[in-house]
């Protein structure tokens, strides 16, 4: 195992990307840990082919596969405007550049498949705890009926709840919902330090800018910022952020950079250059809109995970299922015509995998089934329970049957 030499002091410059190689392997994970422009450099070095293989096991493992992705990601964004400056001011490193920007984004599209690889592994676990599949057509159909109809679920679950002998507690609307109430009930263990509390009194304009601040800052991250009760917020201030460079920056989406505007070339240095800070600060807000999904993710997950281990968990789920039972019942059309618009992204299992049926995929199709259903139903009049529901379509019997 080769030694790490003493003229590296990789913890006070930043390596060349063939020196990361002569790291050992104790060192290199503690490099690797250390700041995220070292992360940077480590993977920018593995999509180059110059690390060991040991190397490239320790940057590939499971627990730090999300923060390659992430790091890939800003490498990306970041190689991409230093090519459009390098051929704006006619440098002859433009090539060599272009070139480690090609590796890098084959390197991130690996690390993307098997980010995903784990992802369903972890569904797939989380599935097999809660006895029941969490992505599949039948449960998402419920689950956006309930959204179509929120007055009347409303009403339904207030009533399973008393039924149950249960404290009445509206359901959740958003991840944001699950999270802060998930914090509430001590599921979620981070602690409202001042910081956090500085963070909450802020006014929008004024947390924005702390948002800002901190992505600029790609070594020095707010760790108040990640705290549960600040991830609404935090969400907001990205989007903001996005939509306010996006024009800036002449990028082509929210989401992609782009190529710069025919008359880039020809544009006076200052100008050309507020276009690519603003393109290299976009790339930043990326990345922490990234690092903000997984987290968002991991919290609601735990609290999933926790709620499941409650005492009233399992009067709970009854609650919610009997609910949803009678929803579907007064409502088997809309039930059947939310499961048609599913059937084509399912497998034959029913299932909704998230390679197929795709975050953007899944936004999409909700908010064009949510507005059919606006547009041909009766306004969402809560019924007198005295009403009897409507009877059960023969189609939609297996989700009224859950």
């Amino acid at each position: 195992m080769p030694a790490t030499s003493d003229s590296l002091q990789p913890q006070h410059r930043r390596l060349r990307l063939r020196e990361v190689a002569d790291i050992d392997d104790t060192a290199f994970s503690d490099y690797l840990q250390d700041r995220f422009d070292h992360l940077v450099t480590a993977a920018m070095a593995d999509a180059a082919g110059h690390l060991r293989p040991a190397q490239h096991d320790i940057l590939h493992a499971p627990d730090r596969l999300h923060d390659l992705r992430d790091a890939l990601t800003f490498a990306e964004g970041d190689l991409q405007v230093a090519v459009e400056r390098m051929t704006y001011r006619r440098d002859p490193r433009a090539a060599r550049t272009s070139r480690q920007l090609r590796q890098v984004r084959t390197a991130r599209h690996q690390v993307h498949r098997e980010t995903a690889a784990l992802r369903r592994a972890e569904d797939r676990t989380r599935d097999a705890a809660a006895e029941s599949p969490s992505t599949d057509t039948v449960t998402t159909t419920r689950s956006w009926l309930a959204h179509a109809y929120p007055a009347r679920f409303t009403q339904l679950l207030a009533q399973a709840h008393v039924a149950a002998g249960l404290p009445a507690r509206p359901l959740a609307k958003d991840i944001f919902d699950t999270i802060e109430e998930g914090w509430a009930d001590g599921h979620l263990t981070a602690p409202s330090t001042p910081g956090v509390e500085q963070l909450l009194a802020k006014g929008v304009v004024a947390f924005r800018s702390a948002v800002a601040d901190d992505a600029r800052e790609q070594n020095d991250r707010d760790p108040a910022l990640r705290n549960p009760l600040l991830q609404r917020r935090w969400n907001t201030a990205l989007e903001e952020l996005v939509s306010l460079t996006v024009p800036v920056a002449r990028a082509s989406s929210p989401s992609a950079l782009g190529a710069l505007p025919s008359d880039f070339p020809g544009l006076p240095e200052e100008d050309a250059f507020k276009i690519l800070n603003a393109r290299r600060f976009l790339v930043a807000i990326w990345q922490r809109r990234a690092e903000h999904t997984r987290l968002i993710r991991q919290y609601a997950g735990t609290v999933t995970d926790r709620r499941r281990t409650a005492p009233d968990h399992e009067l709970r789920s009854q609650a919610l299922d009997a609910a949803l039972d009678r929803l579907v019942a007064e409502h088997p059309a809309a039930a059947a015509r939310i499961l048609a618009r599913l059937r084509p992204y399912a497998t034959t299992d029913g299932r909704l995998e998230p390679e197929v049926f795709t975050p953007a995929l899944r936004a999409q199709a909700k908010r064009e089934v949510l507005a059919d259903l606006a547009a041909i139903r009766r306004p969402d009049i809560v019924l007198p329970s005295a009403i009897a529901p409507r009877p059960i379509l023969a189609a939609t019997a297996a989700l009224a049957a859950r």
